[in-house]
């Protein structure tokens, strides 16, 4: 995946790695209906998002499970918790109580946190298991 027109990812699984291309495409796509009166265009982009977002969680952690991940379950926390923020904003967005802009602002801040600290944890393992790695600290953007 090129993020910031570098090479940063790479889980050695072609499948996971081409669900993130896929998921930033899409988080991409998203972010050009930045109007709240873009909502009905949104709604068949958004079902993508959300069916791609599971669907690789589940493909993720199983690629996961075949490595022997020893955070394997930290990891599928993390991506409950943020399948649980996901369908919460969006019923904001949907209700009309959280506007389109700060939605769509707060999936691609989430997804890219995670991205960059749990995912790419689990790259450093991939690449090293026999060492011992800390989660990033980063600061999320907005709390």
């Amino acid at each position: 995946m090129k993020r910031y027109g570098r090479d940063v990812f790479c889980s050695m699984n072609p499948r996971v790695d081409e669900d993130h291309r896929a998921l930033f495409k899409l988080l991409d796509r998203v972010s050009t209906h930045r109007r709240d009166a873009d909502v009905e265009d949104l709604n068949p982009l958004l079902d993508q998002l959300l069916e791609h977002t599971f669907d690789h969680f589940a493909r993720e952690e199983k690629a996961m499970e075949i490595w022997g991940y020893p955070q394997l379950d930290h990891h599928s926390k993390e991506h409950q918790a943020l399948r649980k923020a996901f369908i919460e904003s969006l019923r904001q967005a949907a209700k009309g109580s959280m506007g389109l802009p700060v939605f769509i602002q707060h999936v691609k801040e989430s997804f890219t946190y995670h991205f960059e600290t749990e995912d790419m944890l689990f790259v450093c393992w991939q690449q090293h298991p026999d060492r011992a790695f800390k989660r990033p600290e980063l600061t999320r953007v907005g709390g």
